[in-house]
């Protein structure tokens, strides 16, 4: 899915979201690029979502939610996964 696409879809809302989670751009792509597993997220407003649990070079768990918008990724929030989604897709990504 991702390897069709056009790169990242990156401005000041989605960056200064994703900072109030802690999470940078350079994270997300970072775990966008490597072993991820991407599935389903909620549709909000007719648009389609995803969630795409990934790994950073330095080891951080992450969630990224994700839309797709002019054939790019356009991250929608970011954050650290919790307990839960670290013990069902950890293992799937390390």
């Amino acid at each position: 899915m991702l390897d069709q696409l056009d790169g990242f879809d990156w401005d000041a809302a989605n960056v200064d979201h994703i900072m109030r989670h802690a999470v940078t751009p350079f994270e997300v792509e970072e775990a966008a690029g490597g072993a991820h597993v991407v599935i389903p997220a909620k549709t909000v407003e007719g648009e389609r979502r995803w969630k795409l649990f990934g790994k950073t070079g330095i080891g951080r768990y992450l969630v990224a939610v994700f839309t797709i918008r002019r054939k790019r990724f356009r991250v929608v929030t970011a954050y650290e996964m919790n307990s839960s989604e670290r013990s069902k897709y950890g293992p799937q990504i390390s």
